[in-house]
């Protein structure tokens, strides 16, 4: 008879667990444009955590969008901006606050001694990459230095700090009219990328095996991209082609100093398995920038160099 009134008991409370889930998070993931109840407690929770400053209206509009967007950077999830059930899941279940710049020593986009982490053709993205500290440039950037070619750019605090006082100092020495074309992607959107340019390839003539072989030489595979680190920046002028302008050749002759390395160079296509990228700069810190200029070397060359010595 205990027996049944405990089974009876676990029931019923595995019941309530259960009432309460689908009552918390819903049947359907909030989105942009939700409104409601829901969405005024979820960004209740976010300005609890620290994700959010604003007044819980209960409207999702583009404050909750990107705090969501930043809580699931932080806790690895995966990046749509839209609170599922997982995000939800671990947005009720979290008591921590947002990790905050200088709190862990070592950075995901950087090795445990202390070398650029290498993601490539051979060297995937990590499947449990979490985030440090991604900001959203379009606010964070001045704008008179540099604009957003699209809205919601993110990317890490430590290299868009780093890429603003270099287009500051480029600034300074009258070149300007700097745009960042993209920044950090998640592997969603690489496989947009990727998906839109083996269309355009099959649109061309091209059969369906030959468009997804030349799509891999222009665009990186989903999973193998080094934007899904937060800390490369594609860097373009607005309306002309990059290659040959001034911001290029400024580019080449000063961007090591500020820690950027150009990161798929004319010379090097064979060893990093891209063709030449003008405008793709990847921040890497002073130290190993420099080296790399000296020497001539690519991240490849460079991390099989010095990063695999016993």
């Amino acid at each position: 008879m205990l027996r049944e009134h405990r089974w009876a008991a676990a029931a019923l409370a595995a019941l309530i667990i259960v009432l309460f889930t689908f009552q918390a998070f819903g049947a359907a993931a909030l989105n942009k444009g939700s409104r409601g109840s829901e969405v005024r407690r979820l960004q209740e929770r976010l300005t609890e955590l620290g994700y959010e400053s604003g007044t819980a209206d209960g409207v999702y509009g583009n404050a909750t969008y990107l705090a969501v967007l930043l809580f699931q950077s932080r806790n690895g999830l995966e990046m749509d901006g839209a609170a599922g059930d997982k995000t939800l899941e671990k947005l009720y279940q979290d008591t921590s606050v947002p990790r905050l710049p200088g709190e862990e020593e070592l950075k995901p986009y950087v090795t445990e001694d202390g070398f650029p982490l290498l993601v490539n053709l051979e060297h995937p993205f990590a499947e449990d990459y979490v985030y440090y500290d991604l900001v959203v440039m379009n606010t964070y950037c001045d704008k008179s230095v540099v604009k957003m070619k699209y809205s919601n750019t993110l990317a890490e605090r430590e290299a868009v700090d780093a890429l603003m006082t270099m287009l500051r100092a480029a600034k300074a020495q009258g070149i300007g009219k700097w745009q960042i074309s993209a920044a950090n992607r998640t592997v969603s959107d690489q496989q947009r990328l990727m998906n839109n340019r083996i269309n355009t390839n099959m649109k061309n003539g091209m059969s369906r095996k030959r468009a997804e072989s030349a799509a891999r030489q222009t665009v990186a595979v989903p999973g193998f991209s080094e934007h899904h680190l937060g800390t490369c920046f594609d860097i373009t002028v607005p309306g002309v082609a990059f290659a040959g302008t001034k911001q290029h050749k400024w580019l080449l002759e000063n961007c090591w100093d500020y820690g950027f390395i150009l990161r798929y160079p004319e010379d090097k296509t064979e060893i990093t398995g891209f063709v030449a990228e003008a405008w793709h700069y990847r921040y890497v810190g002073v130290e190993h920038a420099r080296i790399m200029r000296d020497e001539n070397l690519c991240l490849e060359e460079y991390i099989e160099k010095y990063a695999q010595k016993p």
